[in-house]
């Protein structure tokens, strides 16, 4: 079975999407769901007792994390072979110890993500800055990040920079950055990790065209496995585009993996 393994739901901040419903619509589709819900902490550590075994995680509002207040315990019962819970962690150092501790925690998958690069949003902050200078260091940030966080299976949406960035998207190619892009995959193949490949741009000829040569310089340095996800926050999103991921990751020979108790697991069509 394939599964969409990049889902948000009203747990998480930024979606009011029903459980419920959203298992139902990717059942529809034939498709598995893992819940990845948000745990993105961004403001100052100093005050903050991050080894606590109490630590009040939900109630630092200011953070954009999961209400931790359902979840993932109001979802447990949801829990089957073709409904996992995980979490989608943005990749800092400053929370190493917290995350580290909270994805050692009863889920299934953890997904590490890019946010945030030296405390700029990619969302809200990165639109004015040099394209060339903040993508070459958003490369490296995560390269930094991938080889100190070693809590996570899969490295998520490596094209998230140019959602809402234009002028990132107008220089971003694998081609332009070869240093920084293979040092980065190489990091991603010594650890052994999965590689999201994130479905939400693939109705786009020109996405397609800058993630391919990608994937496939990540298959050429020795990875092996990718995790398929939709990133959808609401119902309509779910498993999108999902055909052309298979399409892609068929062409440039890598396995479509899903993890279960944070076991890697080959899917079947």
């Amino acid at each position: 079975m394939y599964f969409d393994s990049h889902v948000h739901s009203a747990a998480s901040p930024d979606s009011e999407a029903n459980p419920l419903e959203v298992i139902a619509k990717l059942k529809s589709k034939g498709l598995g769901t893992v819940f990845t819900e948000h745990v993105d902490y961004i403001t100052p550590i100093e005050g903050r007792d991050i080894s606590a075994k109490d630590a009040p995680i939900s109630k630092w509002g200011v953070d954009f994390i999961c209400d931790f207040d359902i979840y993932p315990s109001t979802y447990r019962h949801l829990r089957s072979d073709t409904v996992l819970l995980g979490l989608e962690i943005g990749l800092t150092a400053a929370y190493l110890p917290l995350n580290s501790k909270l994805a050692g925690d009863d889920y299934d998958f953890i997904l590490g993500s890019i946010h945030y690069v030296d405390g700029i949003d990619l969302y809200h902050d990165a639109k004015n800055l040099d394209a060339e200078t903040f993508f070459s260091r958003f490369l490296t940030y995560s390269l930094e990040m991938v080889k100190l966080c070693g809590f996570f299976d899969s490295f998520a949406h490596i094209d998230y920079i140019v959602r809402h960035n234009e002028h990132i998207d107008r220089i971003f190619s694998y081609y332009s950055f070869v240093r920084e892009f293979d040092a980065l995959l190489k990091a991603l193949v010594d650890r052994d990790l999965a590689m999201e490949l994130n479905s939400a741009r693939l109705d786009s000829d020109r996405a397609v065209k800058q993630l391919l040569p990608i994937y496939k310089r990540f298959r050429e340095l020795g990875g092996k496995y990718v995790t398929i996800g939709s990133d959808a926050h609401t119902l309509p999103g779910l498993g999108r585009n999902f055909a052309k991921a298979l399409e892609i990751t068929g062409m440039v020979g890598l396995t479509p993996v899903y993890f279960k108790g944070r076991k890697r697991i080959v899917c079947c069509g």
